[in-house]
């Protein structure tokens, strides 16, 4: 784990709010880092697609366990995922889009798998 994804728990601890994981944030870091590698640098990912890939991916990764793995890093809804992407944005680990807002992660609404 990265001194950058600690600094952001402990930072999230000391202010009293909501604390997630530090395996939740290391998780998170390196799907935007796949997910935004294109060859020689980064592209741009969008919030809504961010919320999809994680969907995607968590679903391969922990297949039937996916929303109880997300509850457990406390991420319920997107508008959670937009609150660990801020706070790893807070501390040096990603950089916002301009213009990137927590209103367009929350707009995806809870995250919810398929039953079955």
């Amino acid at each position: 784990m990265s001194v950058d994804i600690r600094a952001a728990h402990l930072a999230m601890r000391r202010s009293g709010s909501d604390v997630f994981p530090p395996e939740c944030l290391e998780y998170l870091l390196h799907l935007v880092f796949r997910a935004s590698f294109q060859g020689k640098g980064f592209r741009d990912l969008p919030a809504a697609e961010l919320c999809r890939i994680l969907r995607q991916q968590a679903a391969e990764d922990f297949g039937t366990f996916a929303e109880m793995t997300l509850d457990r890093f406390g991420l319920k809804t997107f508008d959670d995922v937009g609150r660990a992407v801020f706070l790893l944005a807070e501390h040096g680990c990603l950089t916002l889009r301009d213009g990137e807002t927590r209103a367009d992660y929350a707009a995806a609404g809870p995250i919810r798998f398929p039953q079955g």
